[in-house]
């Protein structure tokens, strides 16, 4: 969520420049020419509906990833076949905290991808221990 907060943040630094510049420039300004610059916040809507349509949970022995809005899907990994876990950051996620965290497992479906998740060498290391723990 902090990639969606720098976004909101950007966004409101940007409509707030725009409006005093409006204020500031335009000789007799209309009502509407106030809204033009509130299309800057489409981008940050966008991203934050997005990361609430994701779900990635770790329950006992297992791992479910659960996407979409209105229609559902739910993926579910046994922990005990993860066999590969990459946290990829690039320089502004290193800056912010926050990676994208991938899956391999045993399996013939692939892996999974998680984007711009908050701490992801945490959550990856908590997901390495739970496929490391004995079964009961």
């Amino acid at each position: 969520m902090k990639s969606v907060y720098a976004a909101y943040a950007l966004a409101i630094v940007i409509v707030l420049a725009a409006a005093w510049a409006i204020h500031q420039y335009v000789d007799d300004p209309r009502g509407w020419y106030y809204l033009v610059p509130l299309v800057v916040l489409i981008p940050p809507i966008n991203m934050q509906a997005k990361r609430r349509m994701i779900s990635l949970r770790l329950h006992d022995d297992h791992l479910t990833l659960e996407t979409g809005f209105l229609s559902r899907t739910q993926r579910t990994l046994d922990t005990a076949k993860i066999q590969d876990v990459t946290v990829q950051q690039s320089f502004g996620q290193r800056m912010m905290g926050t990676g994208d965290l991938r899956f391999e497992d045993s399996g013939q479906t692939g892996g999974m991808t998680i984007q711009n998740l908050d701490n992801p060498r945490e959550l990856a290391a908590e997901i390495i221990n739970s496929s490391k723990r004995p079964r009961v």
